[in-house]
């Protein structure tokens, strides 16, 4: 059984990831990664293209971007007046919520059975 420093540091690490599984909770935000993921544009891409590869305006789309790069999805490179966005390579932001889910897994599958007899 885990100690109540364990579930406390649990909790803590969630509180931290809250940036990303909001980032994660919007259907357009899915689908913007989505486009990134599969357009084959190394150097980034601009919010004028994902605008073209998405029902959404510019600042709905410049809104997304800056939800995705503040949970650490996303990152920006500029280049003179232009902003190229791209998959932060290390995916530091994924790696950190994939362990705080494994964590609560294991976690939750230590505990006695609590559903009804």
């Amino acid at each position: 059984m885990h100690t109540q420093k364990e579930y406390a540091k649990l909790a803590k690490d969630f509180r931290d990831c809250r940036k990303v599984l909001v980032a994660l909770g919007d259907e357009n935000r899915l689908h913007i990664l989505y486009q990134m993921m599969i357009i084959e544009k190394p150097r980034g891409i601009r919010v004028g293209e994902i605008v073209k590869l998405s029902a959404l305006s510019r600042p709905a789309v410049s809104h997304h971007m800056k939800i995705l790069k503040e949970a650490g999805i996303v990152k920006v490179r500029p280049e003179g007046t232009m902003n190229f966005y791209y998959l932060d390579p290390d995916m530091k932001s994924f790696k950190d919520l994939i362990s705080v889910l494994q964590r609560s897994a294991d976690y939750a599958a230590e505990l006695p059975y609590r559903g009804e007899e």
